[in-house]
């Protein structure tokens, strides 16, 4: 068979296979979704019954349900009320019991408890696993009749009640409905009987704030300690004379139990002589402290005698010894039946509920999906941002909010908007799903931006005047400026794994993919966004958004802005110009990674690159702390138009401001190699010998702007230039480094020369990463090079001497510096000197080896640098390293001479 033929039908197969596992996952998937819908109606009493036993069964410590994880489902459905919008659901039937269920105190603990420990066992059981496979994989059949015992193990442990009849999965879903998924839908309905009915008699627990003592003084308080002190002293003294009387009632037991003869009547003496000694020590203690009024003669219940309590009249007979009845325990408790009771519930249940705490981590991606996880925890992020943004002054309402705050703790819902988003955040990071959640995550940021659109639209057409006071963005454009930044920084994002398809499930998504379509998506918004913050210029001149020198409230928000958006830029062009021009995926990426020329004009169409361009120009003479951010943004600019220089280069070099300012000597001197590489960009595209007539730049008649004419010499002589002066300064710094490690008294003088001498040095690696990772880079210096017949005779000679340099420098391979001597005492009196002298040798040894090590490490930095510009110069046509295959990330420390 001819081998494309077999490729063509092998590939059809595959995704036809493909093809029908999807539609068989989906069926499945609507399946589970239409039975969980009828799960509330169908209950029958036999599911009624084990409804109930699950929920005692979780009001106790450490607790286990037997019933599996569809009783644990059912419980979950019947206590979360229903949709607000949803009529063609059954209502709940008043025949099952079940259906009146509610939360309770120690059914909330019980499952916070539940959760924990599956949580940890999981953990221990993954690392038993992985522990354990080599020695599976040498002995199969020793691991096949293991497995089967295992097995057989928990068949039988079913049998009484294992806790591996319920899976983490269960308990997982049970903690999403009580601590999410009810609140959100009473937050829906914000009715106060429907969330009295959800709340039941669950009791947040008090806040341990200590304000009882703030006025007291330090003898008072001193006092309170010593008290407390004693207190603690008496309890431990009490308990040491309990356990010594314990200890010689065994011993005298055990006398007993030696000379006796019959193990019947020396068990009854033992235990009664136990209780005998248990009584009397306890009499003993509560003799001590007994208190008349500890106790209500009023009464008669006893709780250790359920017998005499009948005729109690607070007695119920509905209990009937039953202290955790799920129908006592479900009836409503008289403050959750007031708005500010029902939004501290709330409260207490969101703010417990977070990816780990819940063990949410361990749902499987059928399971996420097929109960809408995701869809839920965007709504509710969503509507609790929305509502703290906009603000509720309604008291009858579960998102009320204290306009005026006292000292007193108000619960405000609003504020925890972000437990739902950083939920779903973990689970869109989370590798092990596949990143099941990354497209429902983007598509909420998006919307955070989006949404915004008619806020920013009214900060641009609103009246001058009011424009100091406007020009902060909405919280919710901010807080999606922040996530995707955060996202795009993130190492599940950028790692060698996001490249491709996580995971084998439909839900399975690219990383890179999603994300990178995510931001094109949103260019629009992002354009409108840097309109909205950078300051305004009028075209007469001058700033129309500052009155007055004090009067500028828009800093800090056009920096926020950038620093947000440069991540994201970077995303797209895999290239951190803001640092040392590495590459923002792990092993480099590939060729897609970087910007094609359909993006570039997809960036210059919309206006994102204009408006990047004008926020730069537009905040000329900030403070320093803003000049960082300008300069990050900078190098972020001059990476994009290195991506595509026949489209976002041509363009940037026709913007006379910022022209003016990266071509001078001073903007050289300060940046050496950023002056290096915006005069090169420069001079490859205005003064090719090659390039077909240059542009120009056509002015208004009446425009004030005296720009120098392009001389078409001086931008290749000026890089050139820097070039030169950028190996000489390594040349002196290697030098002179060299020096200040091989001194023997090290000062601080002489550690802050070291450091710019690093610094320095740091300067040719940046310039070498350049070359390596941008994909025009070398093509762009080399044309720059050629347009001066001197330059590359230049930098070749520069080069050279600068290898030489290198080949100088010792390389401390073998370095043994140490303590040469003994080290043995000579006399009492001479003990500790010889003992501090041979102490402070030590330390210069030390010292001396470790500088030694970062000058290797420094050396072999630049030694890798140097052979990449090397390689550059010695190319013919320009391509340089990139000819032949894609330029990977590179480690510059890895390389040697």
């Amino acid at each position: 068979m001819d081998e494309k033929h077999f490729l063509r039908m092998y590939s059809k197969a595959l995704a036809e296979a493909l093809r029908t596992k999807e539609e068989h996952e989906a069926s499945e998937r609507e399946e589970l979704k239409q039975q969980s819908s009828r799960n509330k109606s169908n209950i029958g009493p036999a599911d009624d019954s084990k409804i109930q036993s699950a929920y005692r069964e979780l009001c106790h410590d450490d607790p286990i349900v037997t019933g599996g994880d569809r009783v644990c489902r059912q419980l979950a459905e019947v206590l979360v009320p229903e949709y607000k919008n949803t009529t063609s659901r059954p209502k709940k039937s008043d025949n099952n019991i079940s259906s009146k269920l509610a939360l309770s105190s120690p059914l909330v603990e019980g499952v916070l408890q539940a959760v924990a420990r599956a949580g940890s066992k999981a953990t221990s059981s993954a690392n038993q696993a992985n522990n354990k496979t080599e020695d599976t994989s040498l002995n199969s059949e020793g691991s096949s009749k293991s497995t089967a015992n295992q097995q057989q193990n928990q068949q039988e442990e079913s049998m009484i009640g294992s806790s591996s009849i319920t899976s983490s999965e269960g308990y997982a879903q049970l903690a999403f409905a009580i601590f999410l998924e009810g609140p959100y839908r009473c937050i829906q309905h914000d009715d106060l009987d429907v969330v009295s009915r959800f709340l039941g008699s669950f009791q947040p627990p008090e806040r341990t704030i200590s304000v009882a003592h703030e006025g007291l003084s330090a003898e008072e308080k001193s006092l309170l300690v010593e008290e407390a002190t004693a207190k603690i002293v008496d309890g431990i003294e009490k308990m040491s004379m309990q356990e010594d009387r314990s200890q010689k009632a065994k011993k005298e037991r055990d006398d007993d139990a030696s000379s006796s003869s019959s193990e019947f009547f020396l068990h009854n003496k033992n235990n009664n002589q136990a209780q005998t000694d248990d009584n009397d020590s306890m009499e003993e203690v509560w003799a001590e402290e007994s208190d008349p009024d500890d106790y209500e003669y009023e009464s008669s219940y006893n709780p250790y005698n359920t017998a005499g309590n009948i005729d109690c009249d607070d007695y119920d007979d509905g209990m009937d010894s039953d202290y955790f009845n799920p129908t006592q325990l479900s009836i409503p408790d008289p403050t959750n039946q007031t708005w500010k009771g029902a939004r501290k519930s709330i409260y207490h249940l969101l703010s417990s509920f977070s990816y780990g705490n819940m063990a949410l981590n361990l749902l499987s991606s059928r399971t996420w999906s097929a109960f809408g996880m995701s869809e839920s925890l965007g709504d509710f992020a969503f509507t609790l941002l929305l509502a703290n943004a906009n603000g509720s002054s309604d008291t009858n309402s579960l998102l009320w909010q204290d306009k005026q705050p006292t000292n007193e703790n108000v619960d405000d819902i609003t504020t925890l908007w972000d437990r739902p988003l950083f939920v779903l955040r973990d689970r869109a990071m989370d590798n092990n799903y596949g990143h099941d959640a990354l497209t429902i995550y983007l598509q909420l940021l998006c919307a955070f931006l989006s949404h915004s659109e008619e806020d920013i639209m009214s900060i641009l057409s609103s009246p001058s005047k009011d424009s100091n006071n406007t020009n902060d963005l909405p919280p919710l454009t901010a807080v999606g400026l922040s996530s995707f930044a955060t996202l795009c920084s993130s190492k599940e994002m950028t790692c060698s794994s996001s490249a491709k398809l996580c995971g084998t499930s439909i839900e399975s998504v690219c990383p890179r993919d999603e994300v990178s379509g995510a931001i094109y998506n949103s260019i629009d918004t992002l354009t409108r966004i840097i309109e909205c913050v950078r300051p305004k210029k009028s075209v007469f001149g001058g700033d129309i958004t500052r009155k007055t020198p004090e009067d500028n409230p828009t800093a800090e928000s056009w920096v926020r802005t950038a620093v947000c958006m440069i991540p994201m830029v970077e995303y797209l062009i895999n290239i951190q110009a803001r640092f040392d021009f590495q590459t923002v995926f792990e092993g480099g990426g590939s060729r897609k990674t970087t910007l094609s020329d359909s993006d570039a004009k997809a960036l210059l169409d919309s206006g994102l690159f204009r408006e990047l361009l004008s926020l730069y120009t537009c905040t000329q003479n900030e403070s320093d702390a803003s000049n960082v951010v300008r300069l990050q943004l900078l190098r972020t600019i001059f990476a994009l138009s290195v991506q595509a220089p026949e489209i976002l280069g041509r363009y940037v070099i026709r913007v006379p401001d910022l022209v003016k300012e990266v071509h001078s000597s001073n903007f050289m001197d300060s940046h050496l190699v950023d002056g290096i590489l915006w005069t090169a960009l420069g001079s490859s595209l205005l003064e090719s010998k090659t390039e077909a007539p240059k542009p120009r730049l056509k002015l208004r008649s009446n425009a004030k702007l005296t720009l120098p004419p392009v001389d078409t010499s001086t931008l290749a002589e000026r890089c050139s230039a820097g070039f030169e002066q950028l190996c000489k300064s390594c040349n002196s710094a290697l030098i002179s480094y060299k020096e200040i490690v091989d001194r023997d008294n090290q000062s601080e003088d002489d550690e802050n020369e070291a450091r710019k001498y690093k610094e320095t040095l740091g300067s040719i690696a940046k310039f070498s990463n350049y070359l390596s990772n941008c994909p025009h880079g070398i093509k762009i210096w080399l044309d720059s090079s050629n347009n001066n017949d001197a330059a590359p005779q230049k930098a070749k000679t520069a080069i050279t001497d600068l290898r030489s340099t290198l080949a100088r420098l010792p390389s401390y391979a073998d370095d043994k510096t140490g303590v040469t001597g003994s080290d043995h005492k000579k006399d009492d009196d001479n003990e500790n000197l010889s003992t501090d002298v041979h102490s402070e040798i030590r330390q210069k040894a030390t010292s001396l080896r470790q500088r030694r090590k970062d000058f290797r490490q420094v050396v072999s930095l630049v030694r890798s640098s140097v052979k990449v510009i090397a390689l550059a110069l010695e190319s013919q046509k320009g391509a340089g390293l990139s000819l032949k295959a894609p330029m990977l990330s590179y480690n510059a420390s890895s390389k040697t001479d």
